[in-house]
């Protein structure tokens, strides 16, 4: 049987959870390091004065950072999902122990009930800007891959091959590009 002594921590302790944050990279910090390595391997090709093996070795750079990246904010995302499931719990929790031992007080069980709606509409908002973050993170991933993929082309094009050899080489890469997808 709890005392009320141990129904306070427990209450304590879940209104402390309810306002901490991950102690993983924040979301603040994982987005704007995908956008900054976006940003200098986009750049990076630029000035290669246009070598079709510098320019493929680009777009395979972009393609695994693409790949990186996009699980690097997949993971994230799982992390903050449990985390904000946790908070969820524990803000549940606190709120029963609340009630029940406020059950008399009407006055006191409205007050408990409207902290409860706060904390649960909190822990929404945080859920909507975190989406929101992981979806522009993504976008930052697809526009990784679609730069790989107009490199290979623009080193493909830049080769002075014949055509039959042209087509060879762009079916490969295709397929290559294709098995890479299908792995992920």
């Amino acid at each position: 049987m709890r005392t009320a002594r141990s129904e306070h921590k427990a209450v304590k302790r879940s209104e402390q959870a309810a306002g901490r944050r991950c102690s993983r990279m924040t979301i603040r910090g994982l987005y704007p390091w995908a956008s900054r390595w976006l940003l200098l391997l986009a750049l990076l090709p630029a000035g290669c004065g246009g070598d079709a093996r510098v320019q493929l070795s680009a777009a395979d750079a972009l393609t695994v950072t693409a790949g990186q990246v996009e699980l690097a904010v997949q993971e994230y995302h799982q992390e903050v999902s449990a985390y904000d499931d946790s908070r969820e719990s524990e803000v549940v929790s606190a709120f029963v122990i609340r009630v029940r031992a406020d059950h008399a007080d009407p006055a006191a069980v409205e007050s408990h009930a409207d902290r409860f709606k706060a904390a649960l509409a909190k822990i929404r908002t945080d859920r909507d800007v975190e989406w929101q973050r992981r979806q522009a993170a993504l976008e930052n991933v697809a526009v990784l891959r679609e730069l790989a993929r107009g490199l290979r082309r623009l080193a493909l094009e830049s080769l002075s091959l014949d055509d039959e050899m042209r087509r060879y080489l762009s079916n490969w890469l295709t397929a290559r590009e294709k098995t890479n997808a299908d792995s992920r």
